[in-house]
């Protein structure tokens, strides 16, 4: 005790620097106390479950963009029904000085009003056939949501007699870019067709 006494506020101070340290005091809990709740947000599962819907927001948005084929990637059936259609009015014209309105009388299939690429119509007159491949909005993103669309090119074909030449005369006109126009009509002009423009003959 003497020895204590002599050393006065000494002794004093290092009673109470001792505590702190020794007992757990304020200068060790705050850290504790920090290391705890640090320790309690890492493992809290609705902070886990929000970083995880932020991450999958972008991805879900990325697999909506990703496109797929249309149905048909066998090349461009439209080719076919028109090529076979004015054909058709061609042989029917030499037989019989006239064109039809009807696909049974030319013994060919009907022409279909909707697939799943175009729109077709045809135009028949004394003298002129017209008929029209218009692309249809086809979506090619994954969930059909129309964010992407199909590239598809409008056709045109058409028939004329010449009076001049008593001939016939044809074109299929394909549009150079795509687009979701009906097609303008091809120009018969000096017993032959020019394309609209835009159009190129095949």
């Amino acid at each position: 005790m003497a020895n204590c006494c002599a050393c006065g506020s000494a002794c004093g101070e290092l009673f109470q620097l001792n505590i702190p340290t020794s007992y757990g005091g304020q200068l060790m809990s705050e850290p504790l106390e920090n290391n705890l709740e640090e320790g309690s947000r890492k493992r809290n599962p609705k902070r886990i479950m929000a970083l995880t819907a932020m991450g999958a927001i972008p991805l879900g948005i990325g697999i909506c963009f990703i496109q797929v084929p249309i149905s048909c990637a066998c090349g461009n059936p439209a080719l076919q029904t028109t090529g076979t259609y004015i054909r058709s009015q061609q042989a029917y014209h030499l037989e019989n000085q006239s064109f039809s309105k009807s696909a049974e009388a030319m013994n060919i299939p009907p022409i279909p009003e909707k697939t799943n690429r175009y729109l077709f119509s045809t135009e028949v007159t004394s003298d002129r056939v017209y008929i029209y491949a218009t692309p249809r909005e086809v979506p090619t993103d994954l969930f059909g949501l129309g964010l992407t669309k199909a590239k598809i090119y409008a056709l045109v074909g058409a028939v004329a007699y010449d009076e001049k030449r008593k001939a016939t005369d044809s074109v299929l006109c394909i549009a150079e870019g795509s687009t979701f126009d009906k097609p303008p009509k091809p120009v018969f002009n000096g017993g032959k067709f020019t394309c609209p423009s835009g159009f190129y003959a095949r």
